[in-house]
C-alpha cells in the first residue's frame, strides 16, 4: 500500500464486506478470503467511498487489476449486490449462487458449435421448461417466497415425495425469468 494512502476505515469496511456477504462479489466465484478493490483507482478518485468498494478474493482482484475483468462489469456486479441483498434472503441468494455456477459450468461450447445455454435458450423460446430441480423441504418453501414470488423459481411437485401420509419434499426449479435474471448476473448486466 501506498505511504500516502491511508487505510480503509473499519466501519466502511465491514459495510462492504457484510454486502457482499464477506465472498467475492463475483457471482460464479463466491470465493473466499476477499479484499477489498477500488472500482475507480484510488490514484484517480484518492479517497475510500462505498459505492467505489467492492469486495473480491485475490484472484478476481488481480484479474480485474490485470484488466481481464472491465471496469463496467465491476460496476455493475457492484450494483447488482444492492438489488439482490434489497430483495433476496439469505437462503435465497445462495439458491442464486448456485444456479450462477451451474450456467457458467453449463456455457461452454459443445461440438455442434452451440454451448448448452444457446440450446437451452432455444427451448425456452419454444415453450419453456424448468431449469435445474433442487430439493427442498414441503415446509420450507417459504424461505424462498420472494423468489417465488417474483416468478424466478417454480415448485415442481413432479420429484415429490410422500411419507407417513404427508408431502416431505418437492423441488423448485428456474423458469424462464430465473433463467433470464441469472444469465444477466453471471454477464454483468442489470438485474
Amino acid at each position: 500500500m501506498a505511504q500516502d494512502r491511508p487505510d480503509i476505515p473499519t466501519a466502511l469496511r465491514r459495510a462492504v464486506l457484510v454486502e457482499a456477504g464477506h465472498r467475492c462479489a463475483i457471482p460464479t466465484c463466491r470465493q473466499t478470503p476477499v479484499e477489498l478493490a477500488h472500482i475507480s483507482p484510488w490514484a484517480k478518485v484518492r479517497e475510500h467511498t462505498f459505492d467505489n468498494l467492492i469486495a473480491l478474493c485475490p484472484t478476481c482482484h488481480t484479474r480485474f487489476d490485470r484488466g481481464e475483468i472491465d471496469r463496467k462489469s465491476m460496476l455493475q456486479y457492484k450494483a447488482n449486490l444492492e438489488v439482490l441483498n434489497g430483495r433476496y434472503t439469505d437462503v435465497e441468494r445462495q439458491i442464486l449462487k448456485v444456479y450462477a455456477k451451474r450456467w457458467a459450468e453449463l456455457d461452454e461450447e459443445r461440438g455442434d458449435g452451440k454451448s448448452f445455454i444457446t440450446q437451452f435458450r432455444d427451448l425456452l423460446k419454444s415453450g419453456g421448461i424448468g431449469f435445474g430441480d433442487i430439493a427442498i423441504h414441503e415446509g420450507m418453501w417459504w424461505m424462498l417466497s420472494n423468489l417465488l414470488d417474483d416468478g424466478i423459481l417454480a415448485l415442481d411437485y413432479s420429484h415429490a415425495e410422500m411419507k407417513e401420509g404427508r408431502l416431505s419434499r418437492s423441488a423448485v426449479s428456474l423458469t424462464a425469468k430465473g433463467f433470464e435474471m441469472i444469465e444477466r448476473m453471471v454477464r454483468a448486466e442489470p438485474l
